[in-house]
Formats: C-alpha cells, structure tokens, sequence
C-alpha cells in the first residue's frame, strides 16, 4: 500500500521548513520531498493500519512544527520568512 499526502505551504522556504522538521524521524520507508510551496510525503506501507499508524505520526510532528513556527511569528504555511536556522 502506498500513500501520498501534500502539505501547501505559502513558499517554498516554509515547505523547506516543515521538511527539515520531520526529516530526522522519519522511517527508510517514508520519501520527503519539496514540490515548488509544498511538501510531499509518500510512504509504503505492508498494511493499512501501519501506514495509518506512520501518517498519525508525521501529522503530529508537522502540526508541531507549525504551532512552533507560530509561536515565534512566522508560520511556514502563512508565508512567513524561514526562521528555523536562526539561533533560538
């Protein structure tokens, strides 16, 4: 089973942004990649209910992204400049 979900984002520096947030924990079967403002992620999965189980995961750490963006005032889907390489 393969699953393909495309996140929008404002520019292609927030798509870059929520990228670089879920990369690190994202399993060997699971392909990133930036597609002009917006990220893909596709994923193959040997049942349902893992890919579901993956996709829960993934959903959380980009909405985490997104409320961390927010909090230090340029959200990645709002069109904000790119702040995750600024130091803290």
């Amino acid at each position: 089973m393969t699953v393909s979900v495309r996140r929008e984002c404002a520019t292609p520096a927030g798509a870059a942004a929520l990228l670089r947030a879920v990369a690190a924990d994202t399993p060997e079967f699971v392909t990133l990649r930036i597609d002009g403002n917006a990220l893909t992620i596709e994923l193959t999965a040997r049942t349902p209910g893992s890919a579901r189980a993956t996709l829960e995961d993934l959903m959380a750490c980009l909405a985490a992204a997104d409320r961390l963006a927010s909090s230090e005032g340029a959200s990645a889907t709002e069109g904000g400049r790119d702040r995750s390489d600024e130091g803290g």
